[in-house]
């Protein structure tokens, strides 16, 4: 174990591996990973998101959603995953490849840094506010907005700790989610009279297959392109494209059936409402606390990975600092949108637009034209003190933002969320591939990194 320590070549200056590789003395488990990406899971805004979809598609196809649209996931995030148990490092280091060193940081940023690390944490935090309102109506301390800040607050206590403190709370957290989920299912099935009468019931809001197919992409988007923040510490480097899928297919299907039967049944948008009625008041309760708790610390805990690559100080004070901000932002759609569901679906449908595209780009360099260059996979992506990094890539900022146009707004047909991923893959692999057969550069400037990662 000593040789393994000396043999390291890195100094973790800013805590928690966030601009260094994971050395092997702290890798974990294939069932630890899958705890934790489950924990992730294991939220409300994934109940949320089936009753969304309940009240738009029938029985029928809200599985069909389910399915398709976990299914996009789990390429997305099946294929980055090996990225991070290659090369042991977060997404935002592994996007200077794909995207040069300022790159990564203005991707990585609107990737976790605004995305995940404010923005879902901000959306996470009202949907508890509302969840803290609808237990208790009355009461000043459960306003929605009032909510969202004590709730946040308690959010980012155990984020500021780590990956310790999000393996940890998991193991709490999915066991019982996972029971209450099932305690759904089953009031929507009692209340439906049976599959047959739930299948019988339409939507109160139809919307298109691929709409909604984008909405559930755009749900977990973040979460597929970032799957090496936590993949990073996986033993084996498919260790957590196994964890992931499983997680995905299973569990996020299960949950947003469950949600869309409750929905169908209750009329009901508000899960926590429905869940009240079914007799499930304390455990609407807990559900609030542990699920969005899991959730909230991994939106914290990616989003600081990404601003450490702007502000070189220690992990713990951006992740406080970030909480705040969303906080913020949370308390502000509380007290002004209250309990109204237009900000989450238009939220999950722009965030199925425009992060697709920068998977799309990092599975094209990784796999495809790493390996038109002949480096052989587990040589890819390795990092190293006096690496020198290009600043710019600029194959891979055309690439993103041409995809996220033509796929998001352009292009009407198809699945927008799908058409990104693609047309960023095909753009990145053939430009960058002609470039090079054309002795074209693809990268400008350069940059050197130190044993800090930095």
């Amino acid at each position: 174990m000593a040789k393994k320590l000396e043999e390291w070549p890195w100094r973790d200056k800013y805590g928690d591996y966030a601009m260094v590789p994971v050395p092997e003395k702290e890798t974990r488990s294939l069932l630890s990973i899958f705890y934790v990406y489950t924990g992730v899971l294991a939220c409300i805004a994934v109940l949320w998101g089936g009753a969304t979809i309940g009240t738009q598609f029938c029985l029928k196809d809200a599985v069909l959603v389910a399915i398709v649209g976990s299914a996009i996931l789990s390429v997305i995030g099946g294929l980055t995953a090996p990225i991070g148990g290659v090369s042991k490092a977060s997404t935002y280091l592994n996007m200077r490849f794909p995207f040069g060193m300022l790159g990564s940081k203005v991707f990585g940023t609107i990737l976790a840094g605004i995305s995940s690390g404010i923005g879902w944490f901000a959306v996470q935090a009202w949907l508890f506010g509302i969840i803290i309102h609808t237990l208790a109506p009355q009461a000043w301390w459960a306003n929605v907005g009032v909510a969202a800040i004590w709730g946040g607050a308690l959010m980012v206590t155990t984020a500021a700790i780590g990956f310790r403190g999000l393996a940890s709370l998991s193991y709490i957290a999915v066991p019982f989610f996972m029971l209450l989920a099932g305690i759904g299912i089953m009031i929507g099935v009692e209340g439906g009279g049976g599959f047959a009468g739930i299948a019988a019931i339409a939507p109160t809001a139809p919307v298109s297959f691929g709409i909604g197919v984008t909405e559930v992409v755009g749900m977990y988007a973040v979460g597929g392109v970032i799957t090496a923040d936590i993949s990073r510490y996986a033993k084996r480097y498919y260790d957590g494209s196994v964890a992931w899928i499983v997680q995905l297919m299973i569990f996020q299907v299960y949950m947003l059936v469950g949600a869309a039967m409750l929905t169908l049944v209750t009329g009901a948008a508000n899960v926590a409402q429905a869940l009240l009625v079914g007799g499930a008041g304390l455990g609407a309760f807990l559900m609030a606390m542990l699920g969005q708790w899991t959730t909230n610390d991994n939106n914290l805990y990616s989003g600081a990975l990404s601003f450490s690559l702007w502000i070189p100080t220690k992990k713990s004070y951006i992740t406080i600092g970030e909480g705040i901000i969303g906080i913020t932002v949370a308390a502000l759609i509380g007290f002004v949108a209250g309990e109204a569901m237009a900000p989450f679906q238009e939220f999950l449908t722009l965030l199925g637009k425009i992060i697709p595209p920068i998977g799309g780009v990092l599975l094209a360099d990784f796999y495809l034209f790493r390996w038109y260059r002949g480096i052989p996979f587990k040589k890819r992506y390795q990092f190293k003190p006096g690496m020198k990094f290009a600043q710019v890539n600029w194959v891979g900022w055309a690439s993103m933002i041409a995809a996220t146009v033509l796929g998001g707004w352009v292009i009407k047909g198809g699945i927008a969320c799908l058409n990104g991923l693609i047309i960023a893959f095909v753009l990145y692999a053939m430009i960058a591939i002609l470039c090079d057969k054309a002795g074209i550069a693809i990268e400008f400037g350069e940059h050197t990194i130190d044993e800090t990662g930095m």
